[in-house]
């Protein structure tokens, strides 16, 4: 049988082992723990019903018809509004795998307009062009906007000497958002 001097010693080790073996456990707890609430927090959120976003916050779209032509190019163009700006994008693929020069034009309810110069990129990706925005505190609501702006988009030939085709916004309208 171990004497009471012997037990001391033995007890003060195992009492240092196991603070040492506390003070490593601690921080990879606390991280399970911290990980734990994260994925928590998540199936939370993902439960709980999604508002759809109107307003200022997510842009409104009122498209044309795409229009197709045979050399391999399709166009849809768009007056675009959000808040009280207002401008144009087209949205293009060209399948040429050459640059096509496009003219981008938004006109506005006064006659005024805005234009952009664009190169339709030949690679046969799908991409956009833009005008600037611009203000349209002149007209509120969007079937005022629809009504009162329009978009054209012009494509040319690679070379520029005739007009491939057209597209605009007021081709039977259409809404997306």
């Amino acid at each position: 049988m171990l004497q009471p001097q012997q037990r001391a010693p033995r007890l003060g080790v195992i009492a240092l082992a196991s603070t040492v073996g506390l003070i490593a456990a601690l921080p990879l707890a606390a991280a399970v723990a911290g990980e734990d609430a994260r994925l928590a927090a998540k199936a939370f959120e993902a439960a709980q019903p999604r508002q759809v976003r109107s307003g200022p916050e997510r842009p409104a779209s009122f498209c044309g018809r795409e229009s197709t032509a045979p050399e391999g190019v399709s166009l849809r163009t768009c007056v675009r509004t959000q808040g009280d700006e207002v401008w144009a994008r087209a949205a293009y693929r060209n399948a040429t795998r050459s640059p096509l020069p496009a003219v981008l034009t938004l006109r506005g309810p006064d006659g005024r307009t805005v234009r952009v110069h664009c190169t339709l990129q030949g690679d046969g990706r799908h991409r956009t062009c833009e005008t600037k925005r611009t203000g349209a505190r002149e007209v509120r609501g969007e079937a005022a906007v629809r009504e009162a702006y329009t978009a054209v988009a012009e494509v040319s030939s690679p070379e520029g000497e005739r007009r491939w085709m057209r597209s605009g916004s007021n081709s039977p309208a259409v809404r997306r958002s």
